[in-house]
């Protein structure tokens, strides 16, 4: 608000005053001369009028004001329902999310305790090339006839095996 603006107020209200304090004279009455508790009402009267905006007491006004304010009310539910709802589902997305972050976790763990290092790789995979070295010279020291045939050797080891077991029962 503007300056013009508060002073027109302020000139408003103290014609209204004056228009009371005229009114009230008119009866015979003067503020002075009502009684504490009565100007303890007034100003109270008037704190709530300031309050609610409602400078005339019809029945109309004040049905107005209360269907505004239950309104007011039951719209302030509704979004109060609403956050709670949107709350609840936020906490389920985040258990869901926690759990995931969880499992995750264990993954790498997991991963972590498998994985091998460079290095110790390097040396694994030059013993088994050593290895492998090896069984092939091992190989070429033996000479296998071209005959032999594997699967009925191996044949024969299993009924070996099965007329040892029978004996032995």
């Amino acid at each position: 608000m503007d300056h013009f603006q508060l002073q027109d107020e302020v000139q408003a209200l103290q014609k209204l005053k004056e228009h009371y304090e005229h009114q009230l004279r008119l009866v015979g009455l003067e503020l002075c001369d009502l009684p504490d508790d009565v100007c303890n009402l007034l100003e109270e009267c008037a704190e709530l009028q300031k309050v609610t905006q409602l400078h005339d007491l019809h029945l109309e006004y004040l049905k107005e004001f209360y269907y505004g304010k239950l309104k007011e009310h039951l719209e302030n539910g509704i979004t109060i329902a609403k956050m709670q709802s949107e709350i609840k589902e936020q906490e389920q997305q985040l258990q869901k999310e926690i759990a995931e972050c969880n499992l995750v976790e264990k993954f790498i763990t997991s991963v972590n305790k498998r994985l091998i290092s460079e290095s110790e790789m390097q040396r694994n995979k030059i013993m088994i090339e050593g290895k492998i070295q090896n069984l092939q010279e091992r190989q070429g020291g033996f000479n296998v006839p071209d005959d032999l045939n594997i699967d009925e050797l191996v044949k024969k080891v299993e009924r070996l095996e099965k007329l040892k077991q029978t004996k032995e029962k």
